[in-house]
């Protein structure tokens, strides 16, 4: 999925365009990214998915350039987390619960900025969170959310690994690789 001009790349912001706050229009989202340099750029649905091409640099130069111009042109602090093509064809590829067969509407993925603690991650009960399960990746979060977001009894992630992290239904998950490829 890399092509002559650069590296695909998926941005996903986080508590974009969720209830009142926040509010971001996707047009203003691409015009932040083309002053940014990136080309061929997308949006997907109005919750802060967008799909760009730029050079192979680090993930977190990138997360850093277009927070702090959200902060700057829009006055709003977002978590922004970004996946090349390739990370996201990955984080699809290994996900547990498809393997398994589960209802893809039942699944969703917590992206994460960086790589949690170790111990922070063998501290956590899977079966406190029943009917609710979960499965680390590479910078992921595989989550089956058998009665869906609202009934989920599954932890602050920020709060409890220290990292930050944006979550997305499988359905967005595996139609933004579409886009990106």
């Amino acid at each position: 999925m890399v092509d002559h001009e650069g590296v695909t790349w998926v941005a996903l912001l986080r508590g974009i365009n969720v209830g009142r706050n926040k509010r971001v229009a996707m047009v203003d989202l691409r015009g932040l990214l083309d002053s940014l340099g990136y080309r061929d750029i997308r949006t997907h649905l109005q919750s802060g998915n967008a799909i760009f091409t730029t050079g192979r640099v680090p993930a977190s130069k990138l997360e850093h350039e277009i927070a702090a111009r959200i902060r700057a042109d829009l006055a709003l602090d977002v978590t922004v987390v970004v996946r090349t093509a390739e990370e996201l064809a990955a984080v699809v590829a290994a996900n547990p619960f498809v393997a398994k067969g589960i209802p893809k509407n039942e699944l969703h993925a917590a992206f994460l900025a960086g790589t949690p603690p170790s111990a922070k991650v063998a501290s956590i009960d899977h079966n406190a969170f029943a009917p609710d399960q979960f499965a680390f990746g590479e910078r992921v979060i595989y989550l089956r959310l058998p009665g869906g977001v609202m009934a989920s009894r599954l932890p602050d992630w920020e709060r409890v690994l220290g990292v930050r992290a944006t979550q997305r239904n499988w359905n967005t998950v595996t139609r933004l690789l579409d886009l990106a490829g």
